[in-house]
C-alpha cells in the first residue's frame, strides 16, 4: 500500500487545503510533519507529489510539486448488484475497487434483504472505496450509482442453469456482470436479463452473492493482458 498517499477532491496543482479524514489521517494516524513530502490523487488518473507546508487545526497546506497522469490499466468493467446486506456490500465494494470495476450499480432486486441504505451508510461506503483506491494503487476512483444502468456490449450474468457456458470462456472486455442478491434472482428477473445479457456459470458451486461477484470480476480481470 502506498502509506504516504492521501485523497483530495480537486484538481492537483498550486497550494491545496487537506481536509476530514484525510487531514486526520494524516495528522493524526501517519503522523506526518511540516516539510515531509507526500503523494496526492484526486481519483482522476493524476499522481501528484506534494510538499506539507502548513498544519494547522483542521487542514494541512500543501504544495504541489509535481503531477502524472496514468490512464487505467483495465477497460471500463461494470458491476451491477443487487443490494446484498451491508457487510456484504462493503467487502465487494472494497475487493471490486481492488479487481478493477470502474462503476458499480446499486439496485434493489425482487429478493434483496436490504431495501436501501442511509446517506450515512452511502458516505461509509465512499470511505471504502477511497481507502481500496489509495491500497491498490489505483488513479482512478469508481462510481457508485443506485440504479439498475440501461446496458449494451459485453453484458453477463451469473446462471445456476445446466446450459450456462463458463464466463471464463465466453468473457470479454469491457463488460458488465450482473450478480443477484442472496436469496438469488427470480425467474422473471433471469429471464428479463437474458434478453440484455448472457447467462455464464461462474464457478462449479453455487456461490454466495459477494463470492460470485469477486469471483466474476477476476475471471474478467483475468482477460486483460498485463
Amino acid at each position: 500500500m502506498p502509506h504516504d498517499r492521501f485523497y483530495i477532491d480537486a484538481p492537483l496543482v498550486d497550494t491545496l487545503s487537506l481536509e476530514g479524514e484525510e487531514f486526520y489521517h494524516l495528522s493524526r494516524v501517519m503522523r506526518k510533519r511540516e516539510g515531509v513530502e507526500i503523494e496526492l490523487v484526486n481519483g482522476r488518473n493524476v499522481l501528484a507529489l506534494a510538499r506539507i507546508e502548513s498544519l494547522q487545526k483542521n487542514h494541512a497546506e500543501l504544495s504541489v510539486l509535481s503531477v502524472e497522469e496514468k490512464e487505467p490499466h483495465l477497460p471500463p468493467l461494470t458491476l451491477v448488484q443487487a443490494l446484498p446486506k451491508l457487510p456484504n456490500l462493503e467487502l465487494i465494494i472494497q475487493k471490486g475497487t481492488e479487481l478493477g470495476v470502474s462503476t458499480f450499480y446499486l439496485y434493489h432486486s425482487a429478493l434483496s434483504e436490504k431495501k436501501e441504505l442511509t446517506e450515512n451508510q452511502k458516505r461509509r461506503l465512499r470511505l471504502i472505496l477511497i481507502g481500496a483506491m489509495k491500497q491498490c494503487g489505483r488513479l482512478d476512483l469508481p462510481e457508485i450509482k443506485w440504479e439498475f444502468p440501461k446496458l449494451k456490449g459485453n453484458v453477463y450474468f451469473g446462471d445456476l442453469s445446466e446450459k450456462a457456458l463458463p464466463l471464463s470462456t465466453v468473457g470479454k472486455l469491457p463488460a458488465t456482470l450482473i450478480i443477484g442478491p442472496e436469496k438469488g434472482l427470480t425467474q422473471e428477473e433471469i429471464n428479463d436479463l437474458a434478453k440484455i445479457g448472457e447467462g455464464v456459470s461462474i464457478g462449479p458451486y453455487i456461490l454466495r452473492a459477494e463470492t460470485a461477484a469477486l469471483a466474476g470480476l477476476s475471471i474478467l480481470a483475468s482477460k486483460k493482458a498485463f
